[in-house]
């Protein structure tokens, strides 16, 4: 069995990313001696911006991509091209003024839960709390015996559990909003996976998304496994916006400690093979404000039109020669 809950109406007072149906299906199975699987592929809360009364999800205009929200300053924000616009105060598809900001991640979840749960087993399964090996085989145990289980990713690939009764998706907006172009085959396949592995143990799991977007295309295609609609409305998407497989995608990443030396060589590729597209051919897009990671300034650059590798070979001394410049075929 699966179905949607509406979280903008079944809201828990506790979490509002914890529908008051939710918790009690998982007291009801914590009652019966059975193991919940909670899934929510992201650790840390991550904010979109989505309208109560129609359901859009503020997407970027460059690449079709859901904006996040950013506070200092105020704005909205596509963490794939850069692209920044004012954080509006209505809807721009119905123009109602009922937006929300949504956002969570697996801690806040297993806090929530802990604090209503206090007596059972509850166990969060993501890259923070599995870092090593030693780790993951302590946690293939804690696994075993947990009675709530709030897992990533990680979750749907290579674990066979007994008595899986209930597999709750807890917000999948917040994935559909992961700054990847293929972001919805993504999602389409790992719910699938999700509730796959638990279908071939001949159990009579339910499986229940939770979501403020129930109208959601991508959404109610997964509900009804809809794949061939699926498959057109992406194809659909791709060639409006020249995605692979109507184009040809690399992502060029300089990495560096020096923010400037950083800026300065990305601007120096830009500069470069703007001037070898002399037919003003290629959709060259830099990405303005860098990521920091490990204390390293990454600035991005992303190309898009046909016979990517032949054009990169306009710039083959300055990938041959550093090391900290990442080139990435999507």
């Amino acid at each position: 069995m699966l179905y949607t809950i509406n979280l903008a109406q079944d809201s828990s007072p506790d979490n509002p990313y914890l529908s008051n149906t939710l918790l009690q299906k998982i007291e009801e199975n914590l009652k019966n001696k059975k193991k919940i699987i909670l899934y929510l592929n992201k650790r840390w809360a991550h904010s979109s911006l989505i309208c109560d009364d129609c359901h859009d999800l503020s997407n970027c205009e460059r690449c079709d991509l859901s904006l996040n929200v950013h506070h200092h300053p105020p704005k909205l924000m596509c963490h794939f091209c850069g692209f920044e616009k004012s954080l509006p105060v209505s809807c721009e598809a119905c123009k109602w003024w009922n937006l929300r900001k949504v956002g969570t991640g697996t801690q806040q979840i297993e806090e929530s839960l802990k604090s209503l749960f206090p007596k059972n087993s509850i166990f969060r399964f993501d890259a923070d709390s599995v870092k090593n090996k030693w780790e993951k085989q302590k946690a293939l145990e804690t696994l075993r015996s947990a009675d709530v289980i709030i897992g990533t990713k990680m979750i749907t690939t290579g674990f066979d559990f007994k008595s899986v009764w209930l597999i709750w998706v807890i917000l999948l907006e917040q994935e559909l909003a992961v700054p990847k172009y293929d972001i919805e085959e993504r999602v389409y396949s790992n719910i699938n996976q999700l509730i796959g592995r638990w279908e071939r143990n001949w159990e009579k799991t339910e499986t229940i998304i939770q979501t403020f977007i129930p109208n959601n295309e991508n959404i109610k295609n997964i509900i009804e496994s809809n794949y061939k609609e699926f498959f057109v409305e992406t194809l659909k998407e791709r060639k409006l916006f020249d995605y692979p497989p109507f184009s040809e995608m690399v992502t060029l990443e300089y990495r560096d400690k020096n923010k400037e030396k950083a800026e300065n060589f990305i601007k120096m590729i830009e500069n470069k093979l703007k001037i070898e597209d002399t037919k003003n051919e290629y959709d060259i897009t830099l990405v303005a404000k860098p990521m920091r990671r490990y204390n390293q300034y990454h600035y991005r650059m992303i190309l898009k039109w046909k016979n990517i590798r032949s054009f990169l070979e306009k710039i083959k001394y300055e990938i041959m020669k550093n090391g900290n410049l990442i080139v990435i075929f999507e």
